[in-house]
């Protein structure tokens, strides 16, 4: 099910609305609480919850993690990537699990994602991938 957009458009925004899909509640609070100084957080512990909240926000950037306990993170950005409303949203993998994308031989590129880190990222590193997804012109 889409849900129509509520956002208001990245264009107005004053920082970017940043989507965390991540199983590990502690780690999702951890980089929410660093980062919330910085962009605006929106917190999902599911894929599914993840890709209702990419749909009706809209975010500037989505970061990811590859396992989630009801879907494949790579899956669900394939499902990103096939939404025309989310479908150039970009997409950060954040994961601790990169043995996943040396198995497949997957590169971003092929993934159509932004960037892909390895967890624990520190989070002056994290941001500066936000920031450079993100784009127009936001700086923390």
């Amino acid at each position: 099910m889409i849900v129509p957009s509520v956002r208001t458009s990245s264009a107005r925004r004053e920082r970017p609305l940043v989507l965390f899909v991540d199983d590990n509640l502690d780690q999702l609070e951890l980089y929410a609480m660093v980062l919330e100084r910085h962009v605006d957080v929106l917190k999902a512990s599911r894929g599914e919850s993840g890709y209702a909240l990419a749909c009706g926000e809209l975010p500037d950037v989505i970061v990811l993690d590859i396992m989630l306990p009801d879907s494949n993170g790579l899956q669900l950005s394939q499902l990103l990537r096939s939404n025309p409303q989310t479908s150039r949203i970009p997409i950060v993998f954040l994961t601790g699990d990169d043995a996943a994308f040396r198995n497949a031989h997957v590169s971003p590129h092929r993934l159509a994602a932004f960037e892909i880190l390895k967890k624990p990222c520190p989070a002056d590193r994290l941001l500066a991938t936000i920031e450079a997804a993100a784009g127009n012109g936001f700086q923390s």
